[in-house]
């Protein structure tokens, strides 16, 4: 009979007694219709899958293509900290708060869900597409007052480097969190290679969102593309290094983890 993490595991995805995963983008959960095509590392929405209820105080993080004038109508949410981030096109958000503003490539906007907020999520262009990562995080404090704020981030700031774009302290002109997460982007050339090395006690996820790169870590490595995550449970120093091309990547420092997640 198979566990609920086999139920995790699909073709290409690496775990056995290690202490890093490889998630591969094509096992996420995915929803296809007329006017969405979104991707799931975690269970969200109708996507249930017992092995990937989050990880730790990461929530949600899903990948959505959004058709020209469509997205997603009013809805409300509440005690989350939501992250929009934009690849391609814009996001039109509009409140029961009175926000009406547009999130663009190189932007980020944070809206604390607090203790209830209702919005839309837009597609503003009626020729090009949405496409855009979408961040929960658990925040540690429930019943926050409901809060928009948007900042820009610019290129120059990751290339090569880790660009904080979240945290709980405000680091480098990032974006507040009511959460111990850090979250961080960067950029790499063609053969960069880039450290991290986390403190101890802390979980690490990294998400590819363009081109290949290497994990290197310890004696060993994993080659992993656009979509595919590498987790670690419990974090050692590990470098990535971009092989065949740029890459663009995405990473989560985060408080300790349960494996199952």
């Amino acid at each position: 009979m198979l566990s609920p993490r086999d139920l995790a595991l699909g073709p290409g995805d690496i775990k056995d007694d290690r202490d890093y995963e490889v998630r591969r983008g094509a096992t996420r959960g995915r929803i296809q219709l007329d006017w969405l095509d979104a991707r799931f590392s975690f269970s969200f929405g109708s996507y249930r899958n017992p092995a990937r209820n989050g990880f730790g105080v990461l929530l949600a993080l899903n990948e959505d293509v959004i058709q020209p004038g469509t997205g997603f109508e009013p809805h409300p949410h509440e005690n989350l900290e939501i992250f929009i981030l934009p690849l391609q096109g814009a996001v039109e958000h509009r409140d029961n708060l009175g926000n009406h503003v547009t999130v663009r490539p190189g932007e980020i906007q944070k809206m604390t869900a607090g203790y209830g907020i209702w919005h839309s999520q837009m597609n503003p262009s009626h020729q090009d597409v949405d496409h855009h990562l979408q961040i929960w995080l658990q925040p540690s404090n429930a019943g926050l007052s409901p809060s928009i704020e948007q900042r820009r981030f610019e290129r120059e700031g990751r290339c090569g480097k880790w660009q904080v774009l979240i945290s709980e302290s405000g680091a480098d002109g990032s974006l507040l969190v009511d959460q111990d997460a850090t979250v961080m982007r960067a950029e790499l050339e063609l053969g960069g290679v880039l450290a991290y090395q986390p403190q101890a006690g802390r979980s690490i996820y990294l998400h590819v969102i363009q081109g290949e790169v290497r994990v290197i870590s310890g004696e060993h490595s994993e080659q992993l593309e656009a979509g595919d995550a590498y987790v670690m449970p419990l974090a050692k120093e590990f470098a990535v290094q971009a092989p065949r091309g740029c890459a663009d990547v995405l990473l989560f420092d985060l408080p300790p983890t349960s494996s199952g997640g």
